[in-house]
């Protein structure tokens, strides 16, 4: 049985995720922070439809703001099947407002939990992963990595960060058979907690100075929503889905970035060109290798 830990898998595109993998017959290890007490609730959901799906779950707690909470998640999945074929980085928070009104504390929470938490885990599981040759790291990170957005900065960074972790590190695991795949959701403004659990500057004098861009703040969501196609629809379960099926995907053939966007946002026109390019420069480099993902016999 192939297994999959998967950070912040208590609720929005974690939560669907592992139920997703659940129905796929994976052993999921589904990271929440607290499960006993404060994510009580997540973990008897998950457990209960688990149950109902025939399927198998283990809600762990993790916290990926620790070490050594990332360290317990990975060897208990170690301890219970010997190997971890999956490790999906999901856990994210969004921020919310005008750049400057955040503080620096602000920011370093948003790279604390967008981008070093994943660099944390990588650490905890690379190791079992490169040991066996094999293994997938997904990363769910944004299409607002390829078109910045205003009035949320400090989630733009982390996920700019997170985006430069994923690849980076991607090139280097190659060499060692680990297989890489970001995948990029477009706009979904329904279906997750991120806009619920927004956080918002925390100098509100600085950001009582900003009434000059009050118009088009204001009418950010609006204007996210005219970039919908069809009927405006953008169910969140499709993320899900799309990792389902990367996963499915032969060893080797996994692309390296997906997008799932129902709107004309277009991240998908920048990554062809940077792909390209980065093809280009890794050839004259001579680093035509580190693009496709080693086999032990190589």
């Amino acid at each position: 049985m192939k297994t999959v830990l998967i950070s912040g898998a208590g609720s929005g595109m974690g939560l669907m995720t592992a139920q997703t993998l659940i129905r796929e017959g994976y052993a999921v290890y589904a990271g929440v922070r607290d499960p006993l007490t404060r994510s009580a609730t997540r973990r008897e959901a998950l457990e209960s439809y688990a149950r109902d799906h025939a399927g198998s779950v283990h809600v762990v707690d993790m916290d990926i703001h620790s070490e050594e909470s990332c360290e317990a998640a990975v060897g208990r999945v170690i301890d219970d099947h010997g190997h971890l074929d999956v490790v999906i980085h999901n856990a994210a928070h969004l921020f919310i407002g005008m750049s400057e009104a955040f503080t620096p504390e602000q920011l370093a929470d948003s790279f604390n939990t967008n981008a070093i938490g994943a660099h944390r885990l990588n650490r905890a599981a690379l190791p079992y992963m490169r040991q066996r040759g094999e293994g997938v790291l997904v990363y769910v990170g944004s299409a607002i990595t390829r078109i910045v957005a205003p009035f949320m900065m400090p989630y733009v960074a982390g996920k700019y960060a997170l985006d430069a972790i994923a690849e980076s590190t991607a090139y280097e695991v190659h060499t060692h058979g680990i297989e890489t795949v970001i995948v990029m959701p477009g706009i979904f403004l329904d279906g997750t907690s991120h806009f619920a659990t927004a956080v918002y500057p925390a100098d509100e004098q600085v950001a009582s100075n900003y009434e000059s861009a009050r118009s088009e703040f204001e009418r950010y969501e609006p204007g996210l929503r005219q970039m919908f196609r069809n009927d405006g629809a953008a169910p969140v379960q499709s993320v899900g889905d799309e990792i389902a099926r990367v996963l499915r995907l032969p060893r080797g053939g996994k692309p390296m970035r997906t997008s799932v966007d129902y709107s004309d946002y277009g991240a998908n026109a920048v990554n062809a060109v940077a792909d390209a390019q980065t093809r280009r420069v890794f050839e004259i480099m001579g680093f035509d290798r580190l693009l496709s993902v080693s086999t032990l016999d190589e």
